[in-house]
């Protein structure tokens, strides 16, 4: 896997976006699908849980340890995340997937105001 992620290929960041991208993509496609007879909880239960596992084991693999500090921060955007997760799958699921989509994408504005007023960016 690493030599795969070594090419030239993976190491353009714009390369990876647009993976990124398509990906994401093809996840909410799943979710509205998923949405029609799983609830949206459960979807993002099963997400994380997996998700978790996936991250361990590659922590594991490359012998990564887990922070010592910081762990207040770490728990407060975890905890957001998850109701980030918990919304978006919510309204993936409640919603035609267009419409969910542009709402979702809002976040850079909130971004920017969160960043002037909290980290004192310009």
């Amino acid at each position: 896997m690493k030599k795969l992620l070594d090419t030239d290929f993976f190491k353009n960041g714009i390369w990876m976006a647009i993976l990124s991208s398509l990906v994401f993509s093809v996840m909410n496609v799943l979710v509205k699908a998923a949405g029609a007879s799983i609830p949206s909880n459960e979807i993002v239960f099963f997400r994380s849980l997996i998700g978790t596992v996936l991250i361990l084991l590659l922590m594991k693999k490359d012998n990564i340890k887990f922070v010592k500090g910081k762990k207040g921060m770490l728990a407060l955007r975890g905890m957001l995340g998850a109701l980030y997760m918990l919304a978006y799958f919510y309204t993936i699921s409640n919603m035609p997937l267009l419409d969910a989509v542009i709402l979702v994408n809002l976040s850079p504005v909130f971004t920017m105001f969160f960043a002037y007023f909290f980290l004192k960016e310009s």
